[in-house]
């Protein structure tokens, strides 16, 4: 019957744990079991002969030159004898693998046996726990407003990773935010992962059964007018400002008895546009220079509680501060809520260095331009781009970036107010 009972714990211990070779692989080593070669001519009489005894054996593997590898319980491998000597088969043990093995290796130092069942214990209690969040596909939502939403449902690291419902964590997230499309929770390891996909808002609009104008969104001079529905009050070339109306949706009847009808205007408004920046230009800049002192600090964080390796303080007027974090991990998902810090502190000084005019006003120009491409949407056409270099009214030289665009400047505006 042992072969039958062998093979019963293995059957129900691998659908008790769903399937997990993991769980199972662990239950052979605490029971102990060894690794096992057979040569012979007759090496298929003796794995029948097995199976008729009911010797469970696992794991079998043929290899060319003829020698067969198969894994079998300590109990399975003392039945072997009989069998090898029918069949004239040679069995050697390859290796023995399990709990039994290292307890008779080790039976006279039972203090290293009790340190290594109380690691095991330890581990096995740490890893029931969640200790890092992972959050990815988000770019618009910050990763912390998304950490302050899970951490107002109880989920945050140091909580028990058994029985977290992760639907509900996702349905908790998609409820508590709008500009979320879908959302992926796991747990992998001592990690929970969140995946996000973020949905694109669609711009505020006045609702098509709503009469609105079409109002300029910027200052501008027209170039076309292409209207759907509404009646246009500007043409080509004239100069409007931001909130004038372009096109309205108070139509005027074919004569003066006629009232007037309110529509949804629809309209396609393209004009010029202008958009401008300036930076000053600077030619005496202040560099950071390192002397070369360094001061480091060590620390050991454990559960999110610092603990101070190093002590004394930092005695450098002006410093650059770097931090190297070494997370205590098993792999990419078993991460420990263990962290060894390291702060550097760099001393430097401040010198002051002269550039270049014609250096100076480049360096100038760019970041005007930069600060003007940022007020362009991405739907407008650049058609010129300027820039000039004057003097303010303290005889500072300023640069100063005119970007000329052609775009839409429709907007659609509800008659009557919001």
């Amino acid at each position: 019957m042992l072969w039958f009972s062998e093979k019963l714990i293995h059957l129900n211990l691998y659908r008790t744990m769903g399937g997990n070779m993991l769980f199972l692989n662990v239950w052979n080593y605490f029971r102990g079991y060894v690794i096992i070669a057979i040569e012979g001519y007759f090496v298929e009489k003796f794995m029948n002969i097995c199976i008729h005894r009911r010797i469970f054996l696992w794991d079998i593997k043929k290899h060319c030159n003829g020698r067969v590898t198969m894994k079998a319980s300590i109990k399975g491998f003392k039945m072997l004898r009989p069998v090898a000597r029918k069949t004239k088969c040679r069995v050697r043990i390859v290796k023995k693998i399990g709990m039994p093995f290292v307890k008779n290796r080790y039976r006279k130092r039972k203090t290293f046996l009790i340190g290594a069942f109380a690691f095991i214990v330890v581990f096995f209690i740490l890893t029931s726990y969640v200790w890092d969040i992972e959050i990815t596909g988000n770019n618009e939502i910050e990763s912390s407003f998304i950490l302050e939403t899970l951490s107002e449902s109880g989920v945050k690291p140091g909580v028990l990773k058994f029985g977290m419902d992760t639907q509900k964590i996702a349905n908790d997230l998609m409820i508590k935010n709008d500009n979320l499309a879908w959302v992926g929770v796991s747990i992998k390891g001592t990690k929970l992962k969140i995946v996000l996909d973020e949905r694109d808002l669609p711009p505020k609009l006045v609702s098509k059964d709503d009469p609105c104008n079409i109002v300029a969104a910027r200052d501008a001079i027209i170039e076309v007018v292409v209207s759907k529905a509404g009646f246009d009050i500007v043409k080509p070339g004239d100069t409007v400002v931001k909130g004038q109306i372009l096109v309205t949706g108070s139509v005027p009847g074919r004569d003066e008895k006629d009232n007037i009808t309110l529509v949804h205007a629809v309209s396609t408004v393209k004009a010029r546009t202008w958009y401008e920046a300036s930076s000053p230009v600077e030619i005496k800049t202040v560099e950071k220079e390192r002397t070369g002192a360094l001061k480091e600090k060590k620390a050991l964080l454990l559960f999110g509680k610092k603990i101070n390796l190093s002590f004394g303080k930092v005695s450098f007027g002006n410093y650059d501060k770097t931090e190297v974090k070494r997370t205590l991990a098993i792999g990419e998902d078993f991460v420990l809520p263990f962290e060894y810090l390291v702060e550097s502190y760099y001393e430097y000084i401040e010198k002051e260095k002269e550039i270049p005019i014609n250096d100076a006003q480049q360096k100038a120009i760019g970041i005007a331009n930069s600060k003007a491409m940022e007020q362009i949407s991405k739907e407008a056409k650049i058609i010129k781009k300027n820039n000039k270099i004057e003097k303010n009214d303290e005889g500072k030289e300023i640069a100063t970036v005119y970007i000329e665009c052609v775009e839409n400047i429709a907007v659609s505006e509800k008659i009557g107010g919001n």
